[in-house]
């Protein structure tokens, strides 16, 4: 991407009300901006970085054989009224009413309605299993909404929900995304910790929660950083619900001797938006953000030194791009003159992974410098081979 038709949204300073890193970094980085309180507009980074997150969740629930759909976002309040949880949900639970005075409710999950829908679809043992998934916006009438996207009234989730003939099958997909949820974490360079719970108002009786540490920068006296571990944030949650809404949907099967039977169901959730929260809290430093390369929203930054002075700069900086460009390599282009240190300070603070520096005097030399964002390393790289280096860095990732 071009500098001249990408408009970054970063800034230098913020209010000083923001004190969680990674609401502070997600500010001054352009990836999201506050609308109202617990409610935020996604930018084009903050995009980018939620269309490789949501690349890598479909990826894997789909080696489980798992159908997207999308559910409405507005649900019946009957539906909730018929699992009693429009009660145990209390005021969390936003609710608007239409030009009739009909009361709709805005998701903050789906169990009713997905639910409701194999009730009058699946009929037969044969059709199960069926793991059915979606990536959708939910709300939470929030009484504190703060530390940005880890806390807000409305975000980003992964939900899906499993249906099976017996406990057996249940158990067996229950294991199969537990261990996708750890694939997936994985490839976020995220370290999770796996807690056995209890299943709460969601219903059923087992459940795991999948948590990453919180991690605080904090100044000393002689201005050195430090990290510090407290309390973890919830990325992820998976239930066996069991037969806690086929029992009060009344969803069942025929079974092989043509008897009824109700529906095990497993309910499976991934906190998108809060999971890039916890992501950027685990991967920063004092100058920004520091991707992993599977999600950044560029893999590197092209940074040409005296742009409009020197035309080699130019003409080798435009070949450098239009090869990474017809690779398929996602790459920031600063193709307008800007100064060095604005450059770089810009692109760590958004946290690309590397940066390619083209300078008159490395030309001189028929290279480029190559750094590592993360480990700081430099590089002198010849130009003929920069592509292939490239190439190469990436796949080991």
């Amino acid at each position: 991407m071009r500098k001249k038709k990408y408009n970054l949204y970063t800034k230098k300073e913020i209010s000083n009300n923001i004190k969680k890193i990674s609401h502070q970094l997600m500010i001054r980085s352009g990836m999201i901006e506050k609308s109202s309180c617990g409610i935020y507009t996604w930018l084009p980074t903050g995009m980018r970085v939620l269309k490789n997150i949501k690349k890598i969740i479909r990826k894997e629930m789909n080696k489980n054989n798992s159908l997207e759909i999308c559910m409405p976002i507005l649900q019946s309040k009957k539906l909730w009224k018929k699992s009693n949880r429009i009660k145990l949900y209390g005021k969390e639970l936003f609710k608007i009413k239409d030009r009739n005075n009909k009361t709709m409710i805005l998701s903050p999950t789906h169990e009713e309605i997905i639910t409701n829908f194999i009730k009058n679809k699946i009929h037969s043992y044969k059709e199960l299993p069926i793991i059915l998934y979606q990536i959708q916006t939910k709300f939470r009438d929030e009484i504190r909404p703060k530390e940005g996207i880890l806390r807000a009234r409305e975000f980003i989730m992964k939900d899906a929900y499993s249906f099976h003939k017996n406990k057996k099958s249940l158990n067996n997909t229950y294991n199969k995304i537990l261990k996708s949820y750890i694939k997936i974490f994985n490839i976020m360079n995220l370290k999770i910790k796996i807690k056995k719970v209890n299943n709460g108002i969601i219903g059923g009786n087992i459940s795991h929660e999948f948590h990453v540490k919180y991690t605080k920068l904090i100044k000393n006296k002689i201005k050195k950083r430090k990290k510090k571990y407290n309390k973890s944030i919830e990325i992820g949650h998976i239930f066996q619900l069991n037969t806690t809404y086929s029992k009060i949907f009344n969803a069942f099967i025929k079974t092989k001797k043509k008897e009824n039977k109700i529906i095990e169901m497993g309910c499976y959730g991934i906190g998108i938006s809060r999971l890039i929260g916890a992501i950027i809290e685990n991967n920063c430093d004092k100058n920004g953000i520091i991707w992993p390369i599977s999600i950044a929203p560029f893999k590197v930054s092209i940074i040409p030194i005296n742009i409009k002075k020197y035309t080699n700069v130019k003409k080798i900086s435009e070949k450098i791009y239009s090869q990474f460009k017809k690779n398929k390599i996602e790459a920031f282009y600063y193709d307008t003159p800007e100064q060095p240190g604005k450059m770089f300070a810009e692109t760590d603070l958004i946290g690309f992974p590397y940066k390619i520096i083209i300078s008159q005097k490395n030309i001189s030399k028929k290279c480029v410098e190559l750094q590592n964002r993360k480990t700081q390393s430099k590089k002198n790289i010849k130009i003929k081979n920069i592509l292939k280096v490239f190439i190469k860095k990436i796949k080991k990732k």
